[in-house]
């Protein structure tokens, strides 16, 4: 998958992932903040910003905040409606920042979607500072699972994620790469909410913006994608209409320097 690739699918409809989609996850970002203890002026980096949900919650707290993405859409989605932050187009694979530039980088639900994840891994190492912290994240309920196996053989292979290039669910292997990249320790807590929509219309509108159903509508149409996630919220639709989806954020919180070196430091 290439930088460009993505940053146009995700750029099919921005005010649909800000409106209908992004808002739904808003209770993983609160909980990484809420784990996270952000002090004023923590430079802050937020890699695949998306439409900069997280990135202004982070600055209103306080935090110095940059919001990087892929996708120029997104990012000037953010830039209008979202001006508490500031925010760049560029790749997670090749940041334009200097060693050691944030206190804190995160990265929610992105890194899969790098070429090379473990290059994306590398780079939030080299941009966080030897005492910073990062936060990596991804899907890792069944539900998404699900979701994603009906979606995916839709779309053109290079254009969704490959998980046997590097599956961060799996945290023996997202432990070692982080590791690999230069972190000195990672702890993992898995964060786990409903996402509730007004219908199976609702629930569904909310699919399209995102970038592999994007792909998945460019390479078999819409009508094909739609009938597939209809027979997935179909079993999922409760006798008043509504729907319900069980979500799982796996989530890596990785120190550049061990706690102990730290205290000692200080």
């Amino acid at each position: 998958m290439s930088a460009t690739v993505q940053g146009e699918l995700w750029s099919s409809d921005p005010r649909g992932w800000a409106e209908a989609a992004e808002g739904r996850i808003r209770p993983l970002y609160e909980r990484v903040l809420e784990r996270l203890h952000l002090l004023p002026g923590t430079r802050l980096l937020d890699a695949g910003c998306g439409s900069g949900l997280f990135a202004e919650l982070a600055a209103q707290g306080g935090a110095d905040v940059i919001g990087l993405d892929a996708a120029p859409g997104l990012v000037e989605y953010a830039r209008r409606r979202r001006p508490a932050a500031r925010y760049v187009v560029e790749d997670v694979e090749r940041m334009p920042f200097g060693d050691g530039a944030f206190d804190v980088v995160t990265a929610f639900n992105s890194v899969l979607y790098a070429a090379d994840p473990r290059r994306a891994l590398a780079e939030i190492a080299r941009v966080t500072t030897p005492s910073g912290r990062a936060v990596v994240t991804v899907g890792a309920g069944p539900e998404q699972a699900e979701s994603a196996a009906l979606i995916n053989p839709l779309a053109r292979h290079d254009e969704v994620p490959d998980r046997s290039t590097l599956d961060l669910a799996g945290a023996d292997a997202a432990r070692g790469a982080l590791l690999d990249a230069g972190f000195a320790s990672v702890a993992m807590a898995d964060i786990a909410f409903d996402v509730a929509f007004d219908s199976e219309d609702d629930a569904v509108a909310a699919q399209l913006p995102a970038g592999p159903v994007a792909a998945a509508v460019r390479h078999s149409g819409r009508a094909v994608v739609e009938a597939a996630l209809r027979s997935f919220f179909a079993p999922r639709t409760r006798a008043d209409g509504t729907v319900r989806m069980g979500v799982v954020f796996r989530c890596y919180f990785a120190e550049r320097a061990r706690l102990t070196s730290r205290l000692n430091a200080t």
